[in-house]
């Protein structure tokens, strides 16, 4: 008779007592897989909902003669874990608060330089920092159900 080893096990690291179970990583692995395609798919909601925003400074971009290789449309759910502080940092002293009085979600909306946005994303989500850096054409950023997401403005959605 084969007596089968428990996966899970408890050890001493660091003289703290850590539960090392590779059946629970799994699971939490593919809830976070889960999570993540749900927030896109929200995500996607977000910018479709807000395509005349985008459409609106894809059309700045060219009068202002900006190229895409400096500058991103930003739609930032200043509600969101993520998006708050990148919202105040863009558009410093908003009374967001009036926003949500209207019964609205506030989202910081325009432009934003490139490259500092590259910065935040590859800090906040590195898969969407991925994306922005490899991507042609107009880069949309939304921030918004805890992650970060990257669309190109000339492919509509």
């Amino acid at each position: 008779m084969h007596i089968m080893e428990p996966e899970a096990q408890v050890r001493v690291i660091d003289g703290q007592l850590v539960l090392i179970d590779p059946t629970a990583e799994g699971v939490i692995a593919a809830v976070n897989s889960h999570n993540r395609k749900i927030a896109k798919e929200n995500c996607r909601i977000t910018y479709q909902g807000q395509i005349d925003r985008v459409q609106h400074f894809v059309s700045r971009i060219q009068q202002l003669n900006q190229s895409p290789d400096d500058v991103v449309i930003v739609l930032i759910n200043v509600d969101d874990i993520n998006g708050k502080h990148l919202a105040d940092i863009l558009m410093p002293g908003t009374d967001w608060q009036s926003i949500r009085n209207l019964g609205q979600v506030p989202y910081a909306r325009g432009l934003a330089r490139r490259d500092g946005i590259q910065e935040v994303l590859e800090y906040i989500d590195p898969e969407a920092g991925y994306t922005l850096k490899s991507m042609q054409g107009i880069p949309v950023v939304i921030v918004d159900h805890s992650i970060a997401e990257v669309y190109n403005a000339e492919e509509q959605s």
